[in-house]
């Protein structure tokens, strides 16, 4: 489907009052196209109409006219870390193939703190903290199913012992 054809459908969809639906079709095009400023603009106002101001703020970032207020939403909701900013922006490439000079200058001034709280540099490409391993990470979802295999190991194990001791009673009694 062509960029012009998935917006129309997100006309449609705003119009039949499915902003869910609408934002996940926006969100997709700005995965596939993060150079789009005028995407992510779009994705920001679709926010705003669900009131979500931290994802308004975190897709305008980039636009020559943001809201201070949703900005300040956004950077709150990555705890004022510039490494989890720079990874929610989404951002792929240099900064140079920003469109404009706003763009330009914010992802810069964004790496470079970034880059000073990480004490390295970072790219765009995979912006993570050193300290970050790239395997399995300890989790509430691991440790569910850490859990749940324990449980199933201890499952079989009550089952042979029970089976064990029929064929015992079986052959004694």
């Amino acid at each position: 489907m062509t960029v012009e054809r998935t917006l129309a459908r997100v006309e449609e969809d705003l119009r039949a009052g499915d902003v869910v639906t609408a934002r996940k079709r926006l969100r997709g095009l700005v995965g596939c196209m993060p150079q789009r400023l005028d995407l992510r603009e779009r994705l920001a106002q679709v926010y705003r109409l669900g009131g979500d101001r931290a994802q308004a703020g975190r897709w305008a970032y980039l636009g020559e006219q943001r809201d201070p207020q949703e900005t300040a939403a956004f950077e709150r909701s990555c705890h004022h870390d510039a490494v989890r900013v720079m990874w929610a922006l989404g951002w792929r490439g240099p900064e140079q193939d920003a469109s404009t000079q706003t763009a330009r200058e914010r992802l810069l001034e964004v790496r470079a703190r970034a880059e000073q709280d990480a004490g390295t540099p970072l790219d765009w490409a995979n912006p993570r903290r050193p300290e970050q391993p790239e395997g399995w990470r300890p989790s509430l979802g691991g440790m569910g199913c850490l859990l749940v295999v324990l449980a199933l190991i201890g499952s079989v194990i009550v089952g042979a012992v029970t089976i064990v001791r029929w064929i015992a009673q079986a052959v004694s009694g």
